[in-house]
């Protein structure tokens, strides 16, 4: 199964959802009432679109205190991550960052712009500039604008944003969507060079950090070639 093309095909039917919703408040010259029924039925739409997206793991994870819901199933070690497109930079080129092969360090939270989220990004790039044979990513659903402003005012240079803002499929496909915000859950993976998951933390809580001290450990002592 090419789950590049799924990932695409399936991000086709969000596009036109959006699209409508935008018709439904751009109803120039149209009544209230019209306006107000449009955006009805583009409401409906995307409800019925978010009733397709199932958990289907026993995960307890809180955002604030309130427990939310993870799209699909559960990541963990031993499975292999789904390949779907990402967005890497302002000029909205889709990459497929796990078809290097190489290790790779993944780590999702729910934006870039929070304080955890700030801390931990800043501390993986000071990892990466140490395990310079190890690819670092950090995918949110941030636009790849705001990435890239973030990572130039804050000297992220070795580690590389990715963003699943366009089709929310990365999240989708490997159990890390969260489906009340459409955001993505905050979770570190460590993937050797065939993309098998050989580390994985998610986050019980979103505002609190995941253990990279620990993740860096295992890295450097079972990934690491010497």
């Amino acid at each position: 199964m090419n789950l590049w093309k799924e990932g695409k095909t399936s991000m086709k039917r969000i596009l036109i959802i959006s699209i409508l919703a935008g018709l439904a408040v751009m109803s120039c010259g149209k009544t209230q009432a019209e306006t107000t029924e449009k955006s009805k039925g583009a409401d409906t739409l995307y409800t019925q679109y978010l009733d397709t997206l199932k958990s289907e793991n026993n995960l307890k994870i809180t955002m604030g205190g309130k427990p939310v819901t993870i799209v699909g199933k559960e990541t963990k070690i031993g499975d292999k991550l789904k390949e779907v497109p990402l967005t890497m930079n302002s000029k909205l080129e889709d990459k497929n960052i796990l078809e290097d092969k190489a290790v790779k360090v993944i780590y999702t939270a729910p934006s870039l712009d929070t304080k955890v989220c700030s801390i931990q990004t800043k501390m993986l790039n000071t990892a990466a500039e140490k395990f310079l044979d190890v690819k670092f990513y950090s995918v949110t659903v941030d636009t790849p604008f705001a990435q890239e402003r973030f990572c130039s005012s804050n000297g992220i240079n070795s580690l590389k944003p990715a963003s699943d803002y366009k089709y929310h499929q990365f999240g989708i496909q490997n159990g890390l969507l969260i489906k009340e915000a459409g955001l993505l859950t905050r979770a570190l993976m460590i993937v050797d060079e065939n993309n098998i998951v050989k580390y994985i933390e998610y986050v019980k809580e979103e505002g609190n950090e995941a253990d990279v001290d620990k993740a860096m450990k295992f890295l450097e002592k079972e990934m690491v070639k010497k």
